[in-house]
């Protein structure tokens, strides 16, 4: 999720696992432990756009990273505090909770990223694989407000050690809402695929995707052997699912891009979920690679992640795919009429 969210769990997590008596520097200790996984976007600064998808949510988000950097990075703190030589020093107990502290804050980063579709290489460095759980789009203003809220009573009411309880109490709702978040996902999957079965549809693969700012307005794509199926649905109001379908692109097509590496990352990187469209042009053909997990409307070739390049009639790559760019229609981000489809008065417009 974005850099704040992580920030702001990271500091809720600390608030939370640490003693009573250790009050100072916990929360934002807390918050730079969340938020230090996302230095991987660093990682590329000198490479292209297929290095960043590979090197972000990489090694810095992997389930081995806290373990390792964590007690070094509450290592690091205690020897800090030492070096100010206060009135009352760190204790060697001390020592202790702060490598609980940083670890347990760097940690509740790739579980909360794992949350959504972007997917995230929690098995590094032995395995590339990613993993997503479509619960929770990147941004999600009630989450984030909640964490912060939790903060906010915790620092207020800090005298008497309530600020422990408020913070467990913030993270056991908060934790709620993205299982909640979860559960929408599966009801639109089911809802998705009962309307294509009584379409006589029959073995179409249904997932759904959040979408942005809000947890019931989900996105659904649907894969049968010949066809791709793209549609909206709200589980708040669920009303009947207005299809787009579009033909799976010839098996030639995709192979041509996936045999370069600009390909086979994003490919890669779409975890199943890319789509080839086919256009002519004169020394062949244009190929789009577009990501139907973060599609915009029902058009399959607009997406926030897409590449292209030409072939020759032969199939063979003329240079090598790039970055097609992202150039979304005027409306793709109109929040206003988002939330009029998340939370419909009535299903007439689908009538």
């Amino acid at each position: 999720m974005d850099p704040f969210s992580q920030a702001a769990l990271g500091a809720i997590v600390a608030r939370t696992v640490a003693p009573k008596d250790m009050a100072k520097g916990v929360i934002l200790v807390g918050a730079l432990a969340g938020a230090v996984p996302d230095i991987d976007v660093l990682f590329s600064i000198n490479g292209d756009y297929f290095d960043r998808l590979v090197t972000h949510r990489g090694i810095t988000h992997s389930l081995f990273f806290a373990p390792v950097v964590g007690p070094l990075l509450g290592y690091c703190i205690w020897v800090l505090k030492r070096l100010q030589r206060g009135p009352d020093p760190p204790s060697r107990r001390e020592l202790g909770w702060w490598m609980v502290i940083a670890s347990t804050a760097l940690f509740s980063h790739p579980l909360l990223d794992w949350l959504t579709s972007y997917g995230t290489q929690l098995l590094l460095p032995f395995s590339d694989r990613r993993f997503a759980i479509n619960a929770m789009p990147i941004i999600d203003p009630i989450y984030t407000l909640s964490l912060v809220m939790g903060l906010v009573l915790a620092a207020r009411y800090k005298r008497g050690g309530h600020a422990v309880a408020i913070a467990a109490a913030a993270l056991v709702l908060t934790t709620a809402y993205l299982g909640y978040g979860w559960l929408q996902n599966v009801s639109a999957e089911r809802y998705a695929a009962a309307q294509l079965s009584a379409q006589g549809r029959d073995g179409v693969e249904v997932t759904a995707f959040p979408t942005i700012f809000q947890v019931h307005y989900r996105r659904i794509v649907g894969r049968s052997d010949d066809e791709i199926y793209i549609g909206y649905v709200s589980t708040w109001h669920p009303c009947e699912i207005v299809w787009r379908r579009t033909p799976r692109p010839k098996p030639v097509a995709v192979q041509a891009l996936t045999a370069t590496r600009e390909g086979a990352v994003f490919d890669w990187f779409s975890m199943g979920f890319a789509h080839v469209l086919v256009d002519p042009i004169e020394a062949g053909f244009r190929l789009s690679m577009v990501d139907l997990r973060y599609g915009l409307g029902l058009d399959p070739s607009v997406s926030s992640f897409t590449i292209t390049a030409d072939v020759n009639r032969a199939w063979k790559v003329i240079g090598k795919p790039v970055s097609g760019g992202f150039q979304p229609p005027a409306n793709a981000f109109d929040v206003t009429s988002m939330l009029a489809e998340a939370y419909p008065e009535s299903c007439q417009k689908h009538g």
